[in-house]
């Protein structure tokens, strides 16, 4: 059976120590580097967004478990638990304020919407016509330009017609 050198050395310690000897000495001698001395614990910058970005297990409003699917969507929407939320509808329905708080929402939602939509219309309207090569020969190295026949002035009317429809909507909302 083989035995590793430090096995083999233990196993001399140990006898020597039975013996009522002094077992040999031995000395560890590690490296640390001179610039980590200084500094303590080094904190990235994702931890306090993903801190931010992270549901914790209890609500901040109520102390009660965040652990219902419901609560993960309520935490990500309002920033506290789903009862919580219950309760602030409630208070307002007994308010009666509900339905002025309902409509708020809704039409903030709308704004959203339409504020996405201008922001994707105006990307579109300012593309330019895309480039696309095919290796279609057998030979393995010549490629074909693909040609589009599409009128972009066209298409770029059509996205100013859209971007002033959305601009009554959202003036509609205000």
């Amino acid at each position: 059976m083989a035995r590793s050198r430090d096995s083999v050395r233990e196993n001399k310690a140990m006898q020597s120590i039975l013996r009522g000897e002094t077992p040999e000495k031995r000395v560890m001698v590690g490296y640390q580097d001179k610039k980590d001395l200084n500094q303590g614990d080094k904190i990235d910058r994702l931890s306090d967004i993903m801190k931010e970005a992270r549901m914790p297990w209890f609500c901040p409003n109520c102390t009660k478990t965040m652990k219902k699917r419901l609560d993960d969507k309520m935490w990500l929407l309002h920033g506290h638990c789903f009862e919580c939320q219950i309760n602030i509808e409630h208070k307002l329905r007994l308010e009666g304020k509900f339905d002025e708080w309902a409509t708020k929402k809704a039409i903030e939602n709308k704004r959203a919407w339409v504020k996405e939509q201008k922001e994707q219309l105006i990307a579109f309207k300012n593309q330019k016509a895309p480039d696309v090569y095919n290796q279609v020969s057998p030979d393995g190295h010549s490629i074909d330009k693909e040609k589009w026949n599409i009128d972009f002035n066209k298409l770029k009317e059509q996205a100013d017609e859209a971007l002033n429809h959305l601009q009554k909507i959202e003036d509609s909302l205000k």
